[in-house]
């Protein structure tokens, strides 16, 4: 009976060069790897990304800051420190930069304030046991998945005084006279963008309050209703009690929203008509890219930077707060 003889891979990689590369070079990254603590192993897993996150994130942020304390007019020339000037000239109550201001704390107050409160309130009719329950939740989330561009385009063509929906209907029910130039009235235009910017994304906010709601126990709502607690009651002091953290995470994200606000604006009207509806970024883009004030534009968005970095270590101190809260319980 013969026997077959299995040869070590080892002992023939010896007459491969091929092979007996590839064994050396698996065999150093072995020893590279196993002989390596877990936090070794961790900071080699996040390498890549850490340097991703440096090359296209944190070396620009710098060079804006940098740009901050400069009269930076482009690239094409030599940068001249200036100190704080730039600094002094946004407190200077530049008439334009001030109506941007103006413009963005109107465009806030409806998206923190307007928008979590219809989300929140959308948030518990939908958590409740309704017909098509789950339709509802599709058709208010569904304008996250559409892109910006055709979320424009689509408000834009409504918006159009000639054919537009809105004037059209309004016609069509005898209410001709209502028919507006939406975003070339210098008084509507700036609602006109915060309408759309509501619609596209109050789903969002539904989805994390719905999330919130679905973390509170069943048993404490029995027992509020048990000992009474019923609507606005159960509501005021069981169910916004322990929403907080849901609700602290959609002001954060409200606020960061609406500072940062640009692209609905910019895509419809451009900061027009005049500069009724110019925000604190499309000004920022206005005169960084358009006006080539690009040290002074550096220095507006630095500003807006220290605000949402303040914002986001409030927000945390708070969760440590309720979380610290909810453990001595």
């Amino acid at each position: 009976m013969s026997s077959t003889r299995v040869e070590d891979p080892r002992v023939l990689a010896l007459d491969d060069p091929t092979a007996t590369q590839a064994l050396t070079t698996h065999s150093l990254k072995a020893r590279l790897w196993t002989g390596r603590s877990s936090t070794g192993k961790f900071w080699i897993a996040v390498a890549p990304a850490l340097v991703l996150y440096a090359v296209f994130t944190v070396y620009p942020m710098g060079q804006v800051i940098v740009a901050s304390f400069t009269d930076a007019r482009g690239f094409n020339r030599a940068w001249e420190f200036v100190g704080a000037d730039n600094f002094v000239r946004i407190f200077s109550g530049d008439p334009v930069l001030m109506e941007a201001i103006g413009n963005t704390a109107i465009y806030g107050f409806f998206k923190i304030v307007v928008q979590t409160i219809l989300a929140f309130l959308i948030a518990v009719l939908l958590h409740r046991q309704l017909r098509l329950g789950n339709i509802y939740r599709a058709i208010f989330f569904a304008p996250m998945v559409i892109s910006p561009v055709a979320i424009v385009f689509t408000w834009s063509f409504m918006y159009d005084p000639t054919t537009g929906t809105f004037n059209t209907l309004l016609r069509s029910i005898g209410l001709g006279g209502l028919a507006q130039d939406w975003l070339g009235n210098y008084d509507l235009a700036l609602y006109s963008v915060i309408l759309v910017d509501l619609w596209s994304g109050l789903g969002f906010n539904v989805v994390i309050f719905l999330a919130g709601l679905s973390t509170i126990p069943g048993e404490i709502l029995e027992a509020a209703k048990v000992d009474g607690a019923r609507g606005w009651k159960a509501m005021r002091f069981i169910t916004i009690p322990l929403m907080l953290p849901s609700i602290g995470l959609v002001l954060v994200l409200s606020i960061n929203g609406a500072l940062r606000a640009f692209d609905t604006v910019y895509l419809m009207t451009r900061g027009g008509p005049g500069n009724s509806t110019q925000l604190y970024m499309t000004q920022v883009f206005q005169e960084g890219l358009v006006n080539n004030n690009f040290g002074y534009a550096s220095a507006m968005a630095v500003l807006v930077l220290i605000v949402l970095i303040a914002i986001a270590a409030v927000q945390n101190k708070l969760n440590n707060r309720v979380a610290d809260e909810e453990g001595n319980r």
